[in-house]
Order: structure tokens, then C-alpha cells, then sequence
């Protein structure tokens, strides 16, 4: 029997440490409390999640379907694609900021809610649509605090070309932009030796007239191109100055690209035909515009990189 009891604790003695429960693994962290927090963010932001989805789930359909209809504004689909990859571009500079919550936040969010409801009650679909952003901005405050907010601060408002301009504000650029293009049209038709007589926005020829639609304004290329632009430069051109010159240069590049293209219909129209200056041409001709303005923006950017290091030197 003696024996037989020092067989027992012999073979126990290496169990015995291991037989004692210990609380590690995934149910002690539930048991110490260490999962609580990572469980309360996550609800947090599936709350968050879900209230956004309620508020703005039928207004982003909406925004999704001009985008789709609206040639205006079909450059819409890339504006949040490309938000989301400057955000993640700083996802360790983020990772490394401590959330600090701001109660600035608060005030930011509530502005946002406000021009929600005041959008939904004027039915004003720019006030509703942008007002994410700005419940997106508040969110951050108050949630993450100011650092995370600066460097989010960019991805958010680029956020702001995926928003079609308010009628209002479309027209009044749309319309000096129409008689813009049929002033220089004229005038370039003129200097050819082509007789024009311009009446408005009609550009009467000796065996036809054209007329400057809202189409033909170019307000669709300045708006493309300049989303474009602010990109391209926050991407590739270090410094405000020269960030600021390159999204500037849109503006004169897209009005001479499309008095060209409505100075080359006039040419065509005249000499063969209206019917070949309509159709297949009037469509690729638009698309000319943009990759004309794309080669002048190129030739722009590289004369700001050649100049910036010469600046740098210069400088004190």
C-alpha cells in the first residue's frame, strides 16, 4: 500500500502544477476584462454605422443614380474611391495617434444633422448630400480627436466633388462660361476668314448657325478637371504655392481647349456640312477637350517640378 502511494505522487508531481486552472487563453481575457474595450468600440461603431445607414442610405442612392445619369457628374463614382486611398496612404500615421476626443466634435456634428433636416425640409439635395461630410467631420472631433483630424482633413473635403454644384450656383458659371465660348469661337472663326455674325450665344455662319447649348459651355470639363487637378497636385507636388498654380491653370486651359472645339465645329459645319459636325463628331470632340487639357496640365506640372528645386535654392 506504502508502495503504492509513492507511485502516485511520483507520477503527480509533474501534473500537479498543471492540474491547477489557470485563466489564460480567450475566456480569461473575457474574465480579466481586457476584451471590453476592443467589444465597445466595435458597438460604438456598428451604432454608428447603423445611424448613418438610416440617414443617408436613400440619399446616397439618389446621389449614386446622378451620378450614373448626370454626364455632368459621372466622375462622382471615383471622388470616394479615391478618399479612401488617402486615407489609407495614412493609415500608420494614424495608427501612431492616440484618440484624444474633442468636444469640438459635438457642435460640428449637430451643424451637420442641422443642415440635414433644413436640406430635407427645403428640398435642397446639395445641403442633405453635404451635410455627411460634415457629420463625418464632426464624428472624427469628437471621437479621435484634432491630430486625427488634420490628417484626415483632405481625404474629407475632396469628399466635396462627389456632390453636384446647387442648380443655382451651375447656371450662373454654366451661362458667362456659354457666352465665354461663343465670344472666342466667333472671334477665332473671324480671324480665319470665315464671315460669322455672333448674336448671344449664336454664331451665325453663311450657310447655318450654331448655338452654344449649356453642353458646349465647358462647364463639364472645368468640373472634372478641376477634382482632377486638386488631386493630382495633393498627390505629386509638394508645397501650397505650386499646388495652388497647378488647380489654377484649369480654369484658363479648359475655356481655350473648348472655344477650340467649338471654333473646329464651326469650321466643319461650314465647309461640309452640319450633319458631320454633329453625332460621332460633336462626342469625340469632347473627349479631345479633356485630353488636350490633360497634355496642358501634364506640361504644367512638369514646369512647377523643374521650378520648385530652383525656388528651394533661393531660398535662405
Amino acid at each position: 500500500m506504502a508502495q503504492r502511494w509513492r507511485r502516485l505522487v511520483k507520477s503527480g508531481e509533474g501534473a500537479a502544477t498543471s492540474s491547477i486552472p489557470t485563466h489564460e487563453g480567450p475566456d480569461s481575457v473575457a474574465f480579466n476584462g481586457t476584451a471590453r474595450p476592443g467589444l465597445r468600440t466595435s458597438l460604438v461603431v456598428l451604432v454608428i454605422l447603423g445611424l448613418l445607414v438610416s440617414l443617408y442610405g436613400g440619399i446616397l442612392r439618389d446621389l449614386a443614380w446622378q451620378w450614373w445619369d448626370d454626364p455632368n457628374y459621372t466622375h462622382g463614382f471615383l471622388v470616394p474611391l479615391f478618399s479612401g486611398f488617402l486615407v489609407w496612404q495614412r493609415r500608420k500615421q494614424l495608427a501612431a495617434l492616440p484618440p484624444r476626443a474633442s468636444w469640438i466634435g459635438l457642435p460640428v456634428l449637430l451643424a451637420g444633422v442641422g443642415a440635414l433636416l433644413l436640406g430635407d425640409l427645403a428640398a435642397e439635395n446639395f445641403l442633405m448630400r453635404s451635410s455627411l461630410i460634415v457629420v463625418l467631420a464632426g464624428l472624427i472631433l469628437f471621437h479621435l480627436g484634432w491630430d486625427s483630424f488634420r490628417v484626415l482633413a483632405f481625404p474629407l473635403l475632396f469628399l466635396f466633388f462627389m456632390v453636384p454644384l446647387p442648380a443655382t450656383l451651375f447656371y450662373a458659371i454654366a451661362f458667362p462660361l456659354q457666352s465665354l465660348a461663343a465670344r472666342n469661337a466667333a472671334w477665332t472663326l473671324d480671324h480665319l476668314g470665315v464671315p460669322v455674325l455672333l448674336d448671344g450665344n449664336v454664331i451665325h455662319l453663311t450657310r447655318l448657325s450654331l448655338g452654344v447649348a449649356e453642353a458646349c459651355s465647358g462647364i463639364r470639363s472645368l468640373i472634372s478637371l478641376f477634382s482632377v487637378a486638386v488631386g493630382w497636385a495633393a498627390l505629386t507636388i509638394p508645397g501650397m504655392w505650386g499646388m495652388a498654380v497647378f488647380v489654377a491653370a484649369v480654369i484658363p486651359i479648359t475655356i481655350l481647349a473648348n472655344a477650340g472645339r467649338v471654333g473646329v465645329t464651326g469650321l466643319i459645319a461650314q465647309w461640309f456640312g452640319i450633319e458631320y459636325a454633329q453625332g460621332f463628331f460633336h462626342t469625340f470632340s469632347s473627349w479631345l477637350v479633356f485630353v488636350f487639357a490633360f497634355v496642358c496640365l501634364l506640361g504644367i506640372h512638369g514646369v512647377i517640378r523643374l521650378a520648385q528645386p530652383r525656388r528651394q535654392k533661393q531660398a535662405p
